[in-house]
């Protein structure tokens, strides 16, 4: 496939597995559908990565949760100082970049056990998951030269940015057709919607710091194909305190179309990264199973204490290709690993009123260990008559090396920066019950 090669924007991607809390706005985020949260604030306080199919069964007709969700980065970039003898002495930061994003996912729910007669519900719900929204701006400043000390002039920026997001639109139903036995099953439908790319440079005086010498600002629109997917969800149910879990779903592959830019391989990192395409491009990312094992425990104590955890597995090395059609075909290939991803939480009733809940997520990477992250998780929740609200965050950090994203026209990048992402999540639900 022919490409522009005076254009090259390096992604990096894959920190995380399939499992973890959501955190959008990354900067490898269109690259794999990553991060993904689909659960309610409660299931985010316990460190829960997925809320399953399959709920409580419970005696009220329709329930209704609205979910508002805002997901935060806060990205550092540095770039080495070196001394005399070619050793790193420092790091010096040159862009810090704190995007937000909300979103307002919801579900309602009904019981249809009177329909059936046994203990079953069905539910529609909506969410995100894929998110695409990045924010990357870069202020580059002139240099006014030695023995000048007023602030040096701006001189441009570098811009990067990403819109847009896959939604999902989910269909569930779960019954107990035996007393030890939970069933749950669901089709989603996923669609893109809004998904747009924008890069280039923004001159306000010319600088030899910046990557182009007039303004050059261009916004690429993307188009995903419509897919759907089903899911399994299992519970076997021990006895009153202890209920063992197997959730399961199948692999997809999602078709883009854009004239933007499209996943390629960073030959200096061999990571994944952005290619300019030289015309509209068609290319496919496939996405593997999602497997996971979990329990959850209802403590016999004093204090009413819930525990619960999980065991993901997904085999990112079967799907290691992105395929290209356009003037020609073409294939890039990865160096995935299979990653798994572990979550445990519990759930504290303080005078049996107010829950405390806490959680810990280890989450693996396709690109292997140095890409793994570990997270914490809080979040509480009150009961009004009818009315639920819940409260979870959930809090993480990563640090990597990556090339510069913007090269200044004539120059070459001799060393890999260090970035350093600081994640934060923080989500509220309102449940009512009719």
């Amino acid at each position: 496939m022919h490409f522009k090669t005076s254009i090259i924007l390096r992604m990096f991607t894959g920190i995380l597995a399939v499992q973890g809390m959501s955190f959008g706005q990354h900067y490898f985020s269109s690259v794999l559908p990553i991060n993904i949260q689909n659960g309610d604030a409660r299931s985010m306080g316990m460190g829960q990565g997925m809320q399953p199919l399959i709920r409580s069964f419970s005696n009220h007709s329709f329930t209704i949760r609205i979910d508002f969700d805002m997901q935060s980065v806060t990205e550092t970039r540095s770039f080495p100082i070196i001394d005399m003898f070619d050793d790193i002495v420092t790091e010096n930061v040159y862009v810090v970049n704190r995007p937000k994003v909300y979103s307002m996912p919801w579900s309602l729910s009904y019981d249809a056990k009177k329909w059936v007669h046994m203990p079953a519900t069905v539910s529609l719900t909506r969410s995100i998951f894929w998110d695409f929204r990045y924010d990357y701006t870069e202020e580059v400043r002139s240099s006014l030269g030695p023995g000048v000390y007023n602030r040096d002039p701006v001189a441009g920026y570098h811009i990067f940015r990403r819109g847009g997001m896959i939604h999902s639109t989910r269909f569930s139903a779960a019954a107990q057709p035996v007393a030890f036995l939970n069933i749950g099953i669901s089709l989603e439908t996923l669609t893109g919607r809004d998904m747009t790319q924008e890069y280039g440079v923004h001159v306000l005086r010319t600088d030899e710091a910046l990557a182009a010498d007039s303004t050059d600002v261009k916004e690429f629109n993307i188009s995903a194909e419509r897919i759907n997917r089903w899911a399994l969800d299992l519970d076997y149910i021990l006895d009153e305190s202890l209920t063992l879990s197997l959730s399961m779903k199948p692999p997809i592959t999602f078709t883009f179309k854009t004239d933007g830019f499209i996943p390629s391989l960073d030959e200096r990192t061999q990571l994944p990264g952005l290619l300019k395409a030289d015309s509209l491009s068609e290319y496919k990312i496939p996405v593997p199973g999602e497997y996971s094992l979990g329990f959850t425990a209802r403590l016999t104590n004093k204090i009413k204490t819930i525990a619960n955890g999980n065991i993901t597995y997904a085999d990112w090395s079967h799907y290691d290709q992105v395929r290209f059609s356009g003037t020609e075909s073409d294939t890039v290939s990865y160096n995935y690993e299979p990653a798994w991803s572990f979550h445990v939480g519990v759930e504290h009733w303080i005078l049996r009123q107010t829950p405390f809940r806490f959680g810990f997520s280890y989450i693996g990477s396709p690109l292997g260990e140095e890409f793994e992250q570990t997270r914490i998780t809080l979040g509480t929740g009150w009961t009004f008559e009818r009315f639920t609200l819940d409260i979870g965050s959930a809090f993480g950090r990563t640090e990597y090396r990556y090339t510069d994203l913007f090269i200044p026209k004539g120059q070459e990048a001799l060393h890999l920066e260090e970035v350093r992402d600081a994640t934060f999540s923080l989500k509220a639900s309102l449940t009512y019950l009719f």
